[in-house]
């Protein structure tokens, strides 16, 4: 949102007496520190010509706490046995199972421009006690909807001992619209069950700013 508002030029001073919100608090939302309201977003989104794409980033992150969501305890969790294909989690879902994001290559609001394809990787560490195998780093929410930032529905994950670290890269293409664009992933078994269905263990993602022309 930071991005947005200083490629339009536009002072935060100014943002506050345009939007009528206070100065500090959209300060914090654009450090992260204070999740905005939709109607915070719609107004970036219309004020600094984003063309929706914050309303779809919203609807993307959205889409990816649903799919993360687990109502149990942590220590509900530890009791929870292993389901056949198509239950609830992974067959080999362990308490003990852990990842870890150690590096990425294209930082947060790198610009690109309109439609171009490019490439980004994460470094994962296996940070937990077992091993993974047959693991995909899935797409949380759309994988090709216009506007939204493209990508494969899934990538293969290297399979990796406790303490390894692996590299995952992505093929992604930047939308037709100008504007900030995100999208999220996380790890899950062949049939899209998630490892780590809590909020403990946020989705990796990748935020670009879509520009004419560089």
């Amino acid at each position: 949102m930071r991005e947005l508002r200083e490629a339009a030029g536009v002072p935060l001073s100014r943002a506050a007496t345009l939007s009528g919100w206070d100065k500090g608090h959209l300060s914090r939302v654009e450090r992260g520190h204070t999740k905005p309201s939709r109607e915070l977003i719609e107004w970036y989104d219309g004020s600094f010509g984003a063309g929706q794409a914050l309303v779809n980033q919203l609807m993307e992150l959205d889409a990816a706490v649903r799919a993360g969501r687990d109502t149990s305890q942590r220590d509900l969790r530890r009791a929870v046995v292993p389901t056949s294909l198509g239950g609830s989690v992974p067959t080999d879902h362990h308490p003990e199972d852990r990842a870890e994001l150690v590096g990425e290559t294209v930082p947060d609001g790198t610009r690109v421009s309109r439609e171009q394809s490019f490439e980004k990787s994460w470094e994962i560490r296996n940070s937990g006690e077992r091993p993974w195998r047959d693991r995909w780093l899935t797409r949380q929410g759309a994988a090709g909807t216009p506007g939204w930032l493209r990508s494969p529905v899934r990538e293969r994950v290297p399979d990796a001992e406790p303490g390894d670290v692996v590299t995952v890269t992505m093929a992604l293409q930047a939308p037709s619209q100008v504007g900030a664009s995100t999208a999220y992933f996380k790890i899950t078994d062949d049939a899209g069950r998630l490892y780590y269905p809590g909020l403990e263990s946020p989705p990796v993602y990748c935020t670009i700013f879509t520009v004419y022309e560089l």
